[in-house]
């Protein structure tokens, strides 16, 4: 299966025309997943490296280097609001989201494991808001820490929901309702019936997030929604999506891109430093994920709702550790009958072959 990136440029971009287009780029195939400290079947528990983002993680191997919250100011009502029960499809670009042939291009590129980079993805008066919004707010947090398997990260973020402002507050509610949830489900094959969580980023001069595939959790599709405004590629913070060549792999910041990708094992990806350079420049997003809702049990067809690769390509992290203990956790009920235990046993195999396998090039050593 390749792992590949596409980037949908359908507005004005510097390379490309204002009639649109989209580009794909192929690069080489089975790109190696990040596989230091695994449990004995694999699956990085608690995964510092897996997890990026929001800096929340699990392990306790990290090294703290705690939070500096700048003092908040009092903020303007939004120049846009949200009405309540708002769906991300009321303010998606409908330039771009009510032509079926588009809609068909992102479903296939999210479906093939590829980062789908979406122009202009909002309408204007939303996005603006946003901007004016993450712009105006002091009530960034500094998050730093670093860790022992190598993994770490430097940014800003509005966490606490109390610092929120109220248009921060709609959006997230309007990426959590169940039109949303479904939408993004039907968009990229991945189940998004769980909760969504998404907040403000800003990344200044020194900021960087070091290779991580977000593969932690229930995470099942991660976005980006990036709102940097006159942002050149010199000033670094770029999005560099792992499975690519060099030549294409940064997606540098910009104004009003929505980037959109399946959490899997395979999706590494890093934001480089942000350089002197940017000046008064800032690197402004808000991300998040949709995470899925299911839970294995050993009463779940599993055979047949993981019968294929492309199937299990899409276990979350707590999925794929539900099966784990399920088999070898000596207090859960055993899989009966035996033949479907070795069944299970099989499967399991199979998803850590595909999801988690052996390093292509290995320390050269003296015997």
């Amino acid at each position: 299966m390749k792992y590949t990136i596409a980037a949908l440029f359908l507005a004005a971009d510097n390379a490309m025309s204002n009639s649109g287009g989209v580009c794909a780029f192929t690069p080489p195939t089975n790109p190696p997943a990040i596989s230091s400290s695994t449990s004995q079947n694999g699956v990085r528990k608690g995964s510092v490296m897996a997890s990026g983002g929001f800096g929340k993680t699990t392990a306790g191997s990290g090294m703290s280097k705690g939070k500096k919250t700048m003092k908040k100011k009092s903020t303007k009502p939004p120049s846009y609001e949200l009405s309540p029960g708002a769906r991300i499809q009321d303010v998606l670009n409908p330039d771009i989201f009510s032509d079926p042939q588009t809609i068909e291009t992102i479903k296939a590129q999210i479906r093939n494991g590829e980062i789908c980079v979406i122009r202009n993805a909002f309408i204007p008066e939303f996005a603006n808001a946003m901007y004016e919004e993450l712009d105006d707010t002091d009530a960034w947090s500094k998050n730093e820490d670093y860790f022992n398997d190598g993994y770490g990260f430097k940014h800003n973020n509005v966490y606490s929901k109390s610092d929120f402002s109220p248009l921060f507050l709609q959006a997230n509610e309007m990426f959590e309702t169940e039109e949303t949830k479904e939408f993004m489900s039907e968009l990229t094959g991945r189940d998004c019936s769980g909760e969504s969580v998404g907040a403000p980023s800003y990344y200044e001069v020194g900021d960087h997030s070091l290779p991580h595939t977000d593969h932690i959790g229930q995470r099942s599709v991660a976005y980006i929604w990036h709102l940097s405004k006159s942002w050149k590629a010199e000033y670094g913070g770029g999005l560099y999506w792992a499975p690519e060549p060099l030549a294409n792999a940064y997606l540098h910041a910009s104004f009003n891109t929505l980037v959109l990708f399946s959490v899997t094992p395979f999706s590494s990806h890093f934001v480089t430093s942000v350089s002197p350079k940017s000046k008064g420049n800032k690197r402004l997003a808000y991300n998040g994920w949709w995470h899925s809702s299911w839970v294995p049990k050993a009463t779940d067809p599993m055979e047949e709702m993981l019968g294929s690769p492309e199937q299990r390509l899409t276990l979350t992290h707590i999925q794929i550790q539900a099966i784990n203990d399920m088999l070898d956790d000596p207090w859960a009920p055993r899989i009966q009958p035996p033949e479907r235990h070795e069944a299970i046993v099989d499967l399991r195999r199979n998803i850590m072959e595909e999801l988690y396998p052996e390093a292509k090039s290995s320390p050269v050593m003296l015997n």
